[in-house]
């Protein structure tokens, strides 16, 4: 856990301390969110019944606080950051490489909720505002940008840049 937080508060550049840590937290609320879930994530997975009851009541002080729900038992890795906090969901059947930025109102999740349905996203993924990733057994390759207000349901090759064609028509309606 350490290692993850070192890399997702102090970006890999300092040595790890909780002084460090609590300070940077301090200053920037929106490194709080990051370290209390993970925290959070860390008492899930470590399982025992006042640990998951631990996790899951700091989890529902996140979602409600940050407006953000990234369930429990996510397996995200380090440089984790999130640009504003509105609306992100992420599903619990998800494995996500190192260096992941995500914008607001972005949803990760499977079309069923059962089974071991994961979805794969590399490292160094970049993922717009507004986007969708649904499906099972998706995998996003490493070094992809997703642009705004994707839908994305296939497997994405690494190295792309990915958008959604959208097409505005305006039609004026005729003077009488």
């Amino acid at each position: 856990m350490k290692s993850l937080l070192r890399d997702d508060v102090l970006k890999g550049r300092k040595p790890f301390t909780w002084r460090r840590i609590l300070l940077r937290c301090w200053r920037q609320p929106g490194k709080r969110f990051i370290v209390w879930w993970r925290i959070a994530n860390c008492l899930f997975l470590q399982g025992g019944t006042f640990r998951r009851w631990a996790a899951f009541r700091i989890n529902r002080k996140l979602e409600s606080q940050y407006n953000t729900e990234i369930m429990l038992g996510a397996d995200i890795g380090g440089g984790f950051r999130i640009t504003h906090f509105h609306g992100v969901v992420i599903t619990h059947n998800v494995v996500i490489g190192k260096n992941l930025l995500i914008r607001q109102n972005t949803t990760i999740g499977t079309k069923n909720n059962y089974g071991d349905r994961l979805i794969t996203i590399g490292d160094n993924v970049n993922i717009g505002a507004n986007s969708c990733i649904i499906g099972d057994q998706i995998t996003i390759g490493d070094n992809v940008t997703i642009g705004a207000m994707s839908f994305i349901n296939k497997d994405i090759p690494s190295n792309c840049t990915v958008y959604t064609e959208k097409v505005l028509s305006i039609k004026v309606a005729a003077a009488k």
